[in-house]
């Protein structure tokens, strides 16, 4: 996380369209008709009986609020202090293919209910003149809203319901990209803190600042919450990750949790925190580890596919993989049972999802609880969920079907607002009063009365030294945690740069001692927390003296994302203070902290080894399980690495009772250090035909990453060995000797069917070895086939430039056919071929069968695969344009993250692939076959492509039938059993 200081541009609307490019008129006129892309005629199911039909508990009716023409297309809402609702409606969102229809606008509206009766009486227009609208809310004297790649303040100072004139662009930055286009900015809502915080999913990586800010100075956002400051104009990324967020609120103490969609739905925002993401890796290689979702539960079965969780098939659990808007409920006006639970919609489910929120030794855990509503119309699509000033709740509808995705086209003539009120029994009556929104939004003042306080003084006259002081020693243990919030609040947050605190803020230096004495005094897990976060706002030179006192407490060892959070606070310091990390290293008692500290000396190892050392033989005062957490951590950061000068103290703390257990690792880390004793060891074991073959295996890749000099006749031995052969082949893939080339092809059957496209990628690492392949394939005699030569191969054939080695391919396999003509044409001829009848009567487990074959070194699917490339299962599966397009002519819409890289190594090899990660012992290439870990004094050159990495004629060399059967399997909505082989 950074900080930056945002100021304000005004321009008129007008402007801000011309910059962009996208068309909004500056001056009222003619709304464009609406039109709907959805084929047929489908309609949704009558509004008012889509209201009555809603299945609710006993005592709740749903109430139509509004509906179509009043309100279409429905994407966010907002209440102002008035107690009217605001709407954002988009009609500029369209299919893939669009992306965004410019040729429309979007739309912000004002509905009001006068009489009380649950029905909308009065509509009004605030705005029509933007496109590509995601998100409002309403304060500080006008109007929010996310257009991206812009934050808009539209001003109405004198509350007349109309734009005073120019609009601001507060912000922009906030990419959107050109595939994933439904991962962009949304969500903006006032949090108690008087910041305005919005969302980003992580497909469309933005950096945020105000217009003409250079790159550099740009903060960075990949997923993830965010907030901004109006008056101070700082902007801030709080957390990073996960798919997609898209509904966030906070609980009664102020603490914010948000939604998410694919790889878990519920997750507890703490400022500096690193959520997991559905692919790829951190953008900061220190991470190392990233947290999971709070949730104990899942709303689809993971054993399976999300596609289960579609048409019903996971209503049992909670109704599938995708949520939309979320809230907590705070009123009084419900029964008991509903107070402070987590409300959020299932988009597959058709229904509202309830989590019961269960505070921990240091955090959160959600509990499902059974579904509070459930829609009987098809077009159902909620996408927001707010609890009204009257107490009761609201639910806005899209109104289409496709998912976000729009696979199936736009219906942009429907849209609904319900109203859900409980009408049975005595009950408090909701307390309608309203606090100024410039500040903080009602619902979150319904929480705990002291938390409360808090922000109203702190709104009111700020948040004094003297309150610090006086608050850090309440009895409740949230006021203890906001108070730490509040007086770090516009500390410079993720600052290793830039004025130290003590310099700007004169009481920070009582702060800061403050801070200390919590570390050392504090009971409350949340509160520890808290000050573990607020590292991130601390000069590296401050952040140990606040995280030692915390991690020498056993009591919170096994609290996982405690010492996460800790270590993503404590990583300027191993970068700028190694000396303090390792005083840090030797007081943990914290064995995922411990890990993470090993992994991080042995990544510098080659640099610093005198703080590896030093951890070494402190080792033997840790815990056991911390001495295990130092082997864990060395081989996670020494995998792959060969011929280190071993660390002094090694053989010392190999000899610990609990290292000793990690036999495998400690060897294969010992080998790493040169020791040939444990090579001997390891030699031992892998050609032991007594042990199992998963230990042989092990001691064998152990063997292969030191590269003793006779790793090549060893590997030759087990050339025979199924299993353990595709492993030798890790081994014999630095000899550019041609009788190892030869033997390769003459034992190719000897591999096992699934290992045969490595033997491949070993052939093809090299211009001459590729040749000794290709002579093979064109001989016709050899136990290797034109057929099997993919069109990956292909592509790496033609990346060495060498016009011979191409004219051979040509001539034994064909043509690569990666002209845009060619595409085009490939892509009519199947879509000419593939007609309906046809794919069904694809053989489905043989379609599976070619896809783990083909797809499945990069792309999950059904639950299965590898994570490297997008996931499949929630993508448009069932629309053959979409398939194909992204099947034959993948480069034309790549994400960044999906470039192909072309590694040259040092003994002449070129790699094609995805770099997964890299640092400065290795780097770990994901290839169409397998996963390579080269070491970094390997690698020659690396050179960024245009391309996707994956190739583009993957069906060239597949018959009718099995392109059949592939695309009938992809466009499968349920998992198949494989074919027998």
């Amino acid at each position: 996380m950074r900080s930056i200081k945002a100021r304000r541009m005004s321009i008129a609307v007008l402007a801000i369209a011309n910059f962009l490019g996208l068309g909004i008129k500056a001056t009222p006129d003619e709304f464009p008709p609406l039109r709907n892309t959805d084929p047929g005629n489908a309609k949704p199911m009558e509004a008012a009986e889509a209201a009555s039909s809603m299945q609710l508990p006993e005592g709740f009716v749903a109430k139509l609020f509004a509906a179509e023409p009043e309100v279409q297309n429905p994407i966010a809402m907002t209440w102002d202090t008035k107690g009217r609702l605001w709407i954002a409606e988009n009609f500029t969102y369209a299919e893939r293919t669009q992306r965004f229809d410019l040729s429309l606008r979007d739309r912000v509206l004002i509905f009001e209910d006068k009489d009380g009766d649950g029905k909308a009486e009065s509509r009004k227009v605030f705005t029509d003149q933007v496109q590509m609208l995601t998100s409002v809310e309403v304060g500080r004297g006008g109007v929010w809203l996310m257009c991206p790649p812009q934050l808009l303040f539209l001003p109405d100072r004198d509350g007349n319901d109309q734009p005073d004139g120019a609009a601001e662009v507060v912000l922009d930055g906030f990419h959107v990209a050109q595939d994933n286009y439904h991962n962009f900015a949304n969500g903006l809502k006032w949090g108690p803190d008087g910041w305005l915080y919005g969302r980003c999913g992580h497909s469309c990586p933005g950096k945020i600042g105000i217009p003409g800010t250079a790159a550099e100075d740009r903060v960075p956002i990949e997923g993830g919450i965010w907030r901004f400051h109006p008056e101070k104009k700082t902007f801030e990324v709080l957390c990073h990750g996960t798919v997609n967020p898209w509904g966030h609120d906070w609980d009664k103490n102020g603490e914010l949790f948000f939604i998410n969609t694919v790889i878990g739905h519920l997750w507890h925002m703490m400022p500096g925190s690193h959520f997991k993401e559905s692919f790829g890796e951190s953008v900061n290689p220190n991470v190392f580890e990233r947290m999971d979702m709070i949730a104990d539960h899942y709303h689809f079965d993971t054993q399976g596919t999300w596609s289960d969780s579609r048409d019903g098939k996971a209503n049992s659990l909670g109704g599938g993989h995708a949520h939309v808007g979320m809230m907590i409920y705070q009123d009084k006006l419900w029964p008991e049972k509903y107070k402070n639970r987590l409300m959020t919609l299932n988009m597959h489910g058709l229904r509202v999802n309830v989590e019961r929120l269960e505070q921990t030794l240091s955090g959160y855990v959600g509990k499902h609880e059974p579904d509070f509503m459930i829609s009987k119309d098809p077009f159902f699509r909620g996408t927001e969920i707010s609890v009204g000033p009257d107490g009761n709740v609201y639910v806005i509808d899209w109104s289409d079907t496709g998912e976000c995705h729009e696979h199936t086209g736009v219906h942009r003539t429907s849209g609904r607002i319900f109203k859900i009120e409980y009408v049975d029994g005595e009950v408090e009556q909701a307390d309608t009063s309203l606090v100024d929104k410039a500040f903080v939004t009602p619902r979150c003042l319904a929480g705990d009365g002291e938390v409360t306080v808090l922000w109203e003084n702190y709104a009111k006259h700020s948040f004094e030294h003297e309150d610090f002081r006086s608050d850090h020693n309440s009895n409740n243990e949230h006021v203890r945690a906001w108070a730490i919030r509040l007086i770090t609040d516009h500390w410079p947050l993720d600052r290793i740069t830039g004025p130290d605190p003590k310099a700007v803020y004169p009481n920070a230096p009582d702060t800061l001692a403050i801070l200390e004495k919590m570390a050392h005094d504090d009971e409350s897990g949340l509160v520890l927390r808290v000050l573990l976060s607020t590292l991130q706002r601390l000069p590296a030179s401050e952040r140990a003296r606040i995280a030692g006192p915390i991690i020498r407490r056993e009591r919170f060892k096994d609290e996982h994302d405690l010492a996460l959070l800790a270590w993503y606070g404590l990583i300027p310091v191993g970068q700028k203070i190694p000396d303090q990390l390792l005083q840090l290293g030797i007081q943990s008692r914290w064995p995922t902290l411990t890990k993470m500290i090993a992994r991080f000396f042995g990544k510098e190892i080659k640099s610093n080894r005198k703080s590896l050392e030093r951890l070494l033989a402190e080792a033997g005062k840790l815990p056991e399980d911390c001495q295990v957490a130092i082997v864990n951590g060395l081989y996670d950061s020494l995998r792959g690495a060969r011929k280190l000068e071993m660390p002094q103290g090694w053989e010392a703390f190999t000899m610990l009772s609990a290292v000793a257990k990690e036999d495998i690792k400690v060897r294969q880390l010992s080998t790493v250090f040169g020791s040939g004793r444990a090579l001997d060891e390891l030699r031992a074991i892998a050609m032991d035909k007594s042990a199992d073959l998963t230990t042989r295996g092990s001691a064998l890749e152990s063997i292969i990453e030191s590269n003793p000099v006779d790793t090549r006749a060893l590997c030759e031995s087990l050339l025979d060995t199924r299993v353990l052969n595709a492993i030798a082949l890790k081994g014999l893939i630095r000899s550019d000797d041609p009788a190892v080339a030869n033997l390769l092809v003459r034992k190719y059957r000897a591999f096992q069917p699934e290992d045969r496209a490595e033997v491949l990628q070993v052939l093809l690492s090299r211009k001459s070895t590729a040749a000794i392949l290709l002579d093979n394939v064109g001989s016709g005699k050899g136990p290797i086939t034109s057929k099997e030569i993919s069109a990956s191969h292909a592509r790496q054939i033609e990346n060495f430039g060498d016009a011979e080695l191409s004219k051979k391919l040509r001539e034994v396999w064909g043509e690569l056919g990666e002209t845009d003509e060619a595409m085009r044409q490939a892509i009519e001829h199947w879509k000419k071929q593939l007609t309906p009848e046809m794919v069904s009567q694809a053989d489905l487990p043989k379609g599976r069968m070619l896809f783990d074959k083909t797809c499945a070194n990069c792309h999950v699917l059904f639950g299965a695969g590898a994570k490297v490339g997008p996931e499949l299962t929630g993508a448009q599966r069932n629309n053959l344009d979409y398939l194909l397009e992204n099947i034959l002519n993948p480069s034309s819409v790549v994400g960044k993250e999906f470039r192909m890289i072309i590694v040259r190594t040092t003994d002449g090899r070129v790699l094609n692939g995805l770099v997964v990660s890299r640092d400065d012992q290795k780097l770990t290439l994901q290839t169409a076959t397998e996963l390579l870990t080269i070491p970094s004094d390997e690698v020659e050159e690396t050179k960024v492509t245009g391309k996707s990495a994956m190739p583009d004629g993957l069906l060239q060399n597949l018959s009718p039938e099995e392109v059949r059967d592939l695309i009938g399997y992809l466009m499968s909505p349920i998992q198949v059993d494989a074919a027998a082989k």
